[in-house]
């Protein structure tokens, strides 16, 4: 029965069938096809063209970093497909966070992989009831997926000599999670970051009662992320760590473009600036007016 219901769910969603969906015109532009490609170690890039996986090999198989949209999953699977991979050696699905653009597909990719999905706590009930009560995406639910192992901040998941370190860098979701790993570069050992998010993305700051302590998070995330490293950044959308633009200089041959130890700083920076300015525009948009 839940093999059916889930068939359902996918046909619905990749039929464009959720009509009153506000993110309709954006799905499609982030789900145009984009071929996958090697981006340093064994790490892999199988997602689409605005919303991120990543499929990190190993000898005793695969882990794959978010689900992208429900509609994204023909071509995650037949982007690993194109590499040379088979889908039965991915064992291990990881989120970066529970909104429908990054878990919609988790759940087909778990069915037709036979995959495990770690998440944190906090994202959890997002992922199982495929429903979050705040911010635009609370708009647009996703497919449910059962969570098979609840990862910890500072836990770890380790799979065929690889291990992956998850932060939980709430905010943009209670749970969102950065994980980090290091990949053997030529002589080089370099550190990785899979970023979750900090971008308020319309989430409400003030009064948000769903999620009271959201500011705080925030705060607690920006300050975290600012004493962390990574050589390699990279994101759930291809435009937050310059994707395609890293890619056209790969084809000049120039050094790998995604070794970039400084991308992680900028970014955070960037990110706590945007986020000021909004919590400073709803702070004013809700004062008592005189």
């Amino acid at each position: 029965m839940k093999r059916i219901l889930l068939a359902i769910a996918f046909a619905l969603a990749a039929s464009g069938a959720y009509a009153a969906d506000p993110f309709a015109q954006t799905r499609l532009e982030w789900n145009k096809p984009h071929k996958p490609f090697h981006v340093i170690g064994n790490i892999y890039y199988v997602g689409a063209t605005g919303v991120s996986a990543f499929l990190i090999t190993t000898p005793q198989g695969h882990i794959l970093t978010d689900g992208a949209l429900p509609e994204s999953v023909p071509q995650i699977e037949a982007n690993i497909k194109a590499l040379g991979f088979k889908l039965s050696d991915v064992k291990i699905l990881l989120n970066s966070h529970a909104h429908f653009d990054h878990s919609g597909g988790l759940a087909k990719l778990k069915a037709d992989t036979g995959a495990k999905l770690y998440a944190s706590a906090p994202d959890k009930p997002i992922l199982e009831s495929g429903h979050i009560n705040f911010g635009p995406a609370a708009n647009t639910d996703s497919v449910p997926v059962k969570v098979d192992t609840v990862v910890a901040d500072g836990g770890t998941v380790s799979l065929g000599g690889v291990t992956l370190t998850a932060h939980v860098t709430a905010g943009h979701t209670p749970g969102c999670t950065s994980w980090t790993t290091s990949v053997k570069d030529g002589n080089a050992t370099r550190s990785v970051m899979f970023f979750c998010s900090m971008s308020v993305a319309g989430n409400p700051l003030i009064g948000n009662k769903a999620y009271p302590r959201i500011v705080s998070d925030y705060r607690a995330s920006f300050a975290r992320l600012k004493k962390m490293k990574a050589d390699v950044f990279l994101a759930p959308h291809g435009n937050q760590f310059a994707m395609d633009e890293k890619l056209a200089k790969v084809k000049t041959g120039a050094p790998n473009p995604f070794v970039d130890s400084g991308e992680l700083s900028r970014l955070v920076a960037k990110a706590e600036m945007d986020f000021n300015t909004e919590m400073a525009r709803q702070q004013a948009e809700t004062a008592p007016k005189p």
